[in-house]
């Protein structure tokens, strides 16, 4: 494969990363030169290990290499003045601090980063003339690293976890959309059996964007606040609410083997779908407006239809099963509808807080 071909191959956000990252080391560098470090290679060092593709990452390694580092540095100083600076104590001095701090990682992975600075702490200042100083040192170096690493992820060319969490949301609304057409469809043709796993690489992916989420929440919402917006949280519980639905529907079709009916209402239900995707959608883009309407309006339409069908007696038609089966189905749909509205319309109050 040509050098070329393969540099197609790569997604953008790597190229940008490696610029940014080789950025952020050179700025690191500038600074511990300029100020004449002695162990300066520790800022670069810690640039690069912080420096990740997406703010959010990178800001969450930022804080976990800062709180590590005061962690790490108080108990690497208290172990330089505890045991004595000969060869045998050299062995307890790292050992008990290391043995503590990665005990600790079990309630927080920020451990880990304390652990290294310990041992960095250690094992160069336990021979220095002024250990306390020393150490010091070694935290302003760290810090300088941080601050690089932050500075650059930030301002030059930022990769927001916010945009990609987003754009994930749109693809998983595309394929929701995909298959409810589907499942609406096997239910109008005398109610077939579907793919028991035909929402499962879908719902895995839904279940993602809590983590993503969590992380944006906790670390880019605190610089970008009107990219995070109060729209957000509503979006990703209401998709999670959509492939609940969905789910129902298709264990709904795979209930039974019995032989299937004709839908009364097949113009109803499929307005009914059509409506919900369109909602769906305008939800994600965060323009309630535009599915309130059209969903209600859908929603009116089928409870009539329904209504008077019942009125004339057509349900008597069906065995003891077959009313389960198709009420079950009408009402998650039903349901899946209302809930959507219920979400349009949560978004419509927190409109100056749009994602947009």
């Amino acid at each position: 494969m040509s050098f070329a071909k393969t540099r197609c191959a790569i997604p953008m956000i790597h190229w940008i990363h490696g610029i940014k990252t080789a950025l952020a080391a050179g700025l690191c560098l500038g600074i511990t030169t300029f100020y004449h470090l002695d162990f300066g290679y520790w800022a670069v060092i810690t640039t690069v290990i912080v420096m990740q593709v997406y703010v959010a990452d990178s800001i969450q390694m930022c804080l976990y290499r800062f709180s590590g580092t005061i962690i790490g540095a108080v108990l690497g100083i208290a172990s330089i003045l505890i045991f004595p600076d000969t060869p045998l104590y050299h062995f307890p001095a790292v050992m008990v601090p290391v043995g503590i701090l990665s005990f600790m990682t079990h309630y927080n992975t920020r451990y880990r980063m304390a652990a290294i600075t310990a041992v960095i702490i250690i094992m160069t200042g336990i021979s220095a003339p002024n250990q306390v100083s020393f150490a010091l040192f070694r935290i302003i170096e760290i810090t300088i690293g941080l601050f690089c690493a932050f500075l650059v992820s930030v301002l030059v060319f930022p990769v927001r976890l916010v945009d990609v969490l987003r754009e994930n949301l749109r693809q998983q609304t595309l394929e929701c959309c995909e298959k409810y057409d589907i499942l609406v469809a096997a239910f109008l043709n005398g109610q077939e059996p579907v793919d028991k796993e035909l929402l499962a690489p879908l719902g895995s992916k839904v279940w993602k964007n809590h983590e993503l989420f969590e992380n944006i929440r906790h670390h880019e919402a605190l610089i970008y606040h009107k990219k995070f917006g109060k729209n957000l949280k509503t979006i990703v519980a209401s998709m999670d609410t959509v492939i609940e639905h969905l789910k129902t529907m298709v264990r709904n079709l795979n209930a039974t083997t019995e032989s299937g009916f004709d839908i009364l209402m097949k113009d109803e239900l499929r307005g009914l779908a059509q409506a919900s995707q369109v909602a769906l959608t305008a939800m994600v883009e965060n323009s309630p407006d535009l599915g309130i309407q059209g969903l209600a309006d859908a929603l009116e339409r089928t409870e009539k239809k329904l209504h008077a069908l019942r009125s004339k007696g057509v349900t008597t038609r069906f065995d003891l099963h077959k009313p389960v089966q198709v009420y079950s189905f009408y009402h998650a749909m039903h349901y899946l509808a209302q809930d959507l509205m219920q979400s349009l319309e949560a978004i419509k109050e927190n409109q100056p807080s749009a994602l947009n």
